[in-house]
């Protein structure tokens, strides 16, 4: 199963200048408890700007750069992200797909769920997720927590 992990504003944004808008340590402890002990994928960009990797979690590296390593038995380069997305579609083990806004964009149409943050206050940014319409998922669960709504999407 396919299950994107993000945090949005009103307006999708996700991120400016390289990081989140806003500052939410109950986010960032909710995105630790949704993806612990589960395989994450993200950009490399993405993966960059966390400096090492998430403790507890094995990590895809989606990037095009054929040459990029990274040394961590918990970390895996991969350069076919559609080929790693059949791998989990009809899988028994979930992959936690955690942005960027490309690889967002890529994984939308397929994902069977989606954990979504979103955040109360308008922020300015540069980096957006993708548009998506409520038509194509069901709320499952709905939880006010401290500076977002978490909101749990199945895909109908």
């Amino acid at each position: 199963m396919i299950i994107m992990v993000c945090a949005h504003g009103n307006n999708l944004v996700i991120g400016k200048d390289g990081w989140m808008p806003w500052n939410l340590p109950s986010d960032l402890k909710t995105f630790r408890k949704i993806t612990l002990n589960h395989t994450i994928c993200m950009g490399r960009t993405t993966f960059e700007v966390m400096k090492k990797p998430l403790p507890k979690r094995h990590t895809h590296v989606i990037t095009n750069q054929q040459e990029y390593t990274f040394e961590d038995t918990n970390v895996t380069i991969t350069n076919n992200f559609d080929a790693l997305l059949n791998s989990y579609k009809n899988s028994e083990e979930d992959l936690y797909v955690c942005g960027g806004a490309k690889i967002y964009a890529h994984a939308l149409s397929i994902c069977d769920e989606m954990y979504i943050s979103l955040v109360d206050e308008h922020y300015e940014g540069d980096t957006f997720f993708p548009d998506y319409s409520n038509e194509n998922f069901i709320i499952k669960t709905k939880e006010k927590k401290e500076g977002f709504t978490l909101i749990h999407y199945i895909r109908k």
